[in-house]
């Protein structure tokens, strides 16, 4: 059976009731984690490679990628419901002025 250590979180197999890995009970130092900050750079980094455009939404103003060069609303329903909105109301003011006329 196999336990994971309390000091690095790595699985070992124990030999009696140790809860640290025979790594940790010898001294070896333990390798820092990943803050938040890192991760999510990461994860920027992953994501500006995976994809070709960068884009801000012209709704929300969030930063998302995509690889659609016409696209310019990050994709959320929020973000999508507003823009069908303003695209409605905008045919409709528009029909209203040539009827008008």
């Amino acid at each position: 059976m196999q336990r994971k250590c309390h000091r690095c979180d790595r699985l070992y197999t124990p030999t009696d009731h140790n809860t640290w890995c025979p790594d940790c009970v010898a001294g070896k130092p333990v390798v820092p984690r990943k803050t938040a900050k890192q991760v999510a750079k990461e994860n920027r980094k992953r994501m500006e490679q995976a994809y070709k455009y960068a884009r801000y939404c012209v709704q929300c103003g969030k930063r998302f990628y995509t690889n659609k060069a016409n696209k310019m609303i990050c994709g959320e329903w929020e973000c999508e419901e507003k823009q069908q909105k303003q695209l409605l109301q905008a045919r409709r003011t528009k029909e209203r002025t040539l009827r008008g006329m």
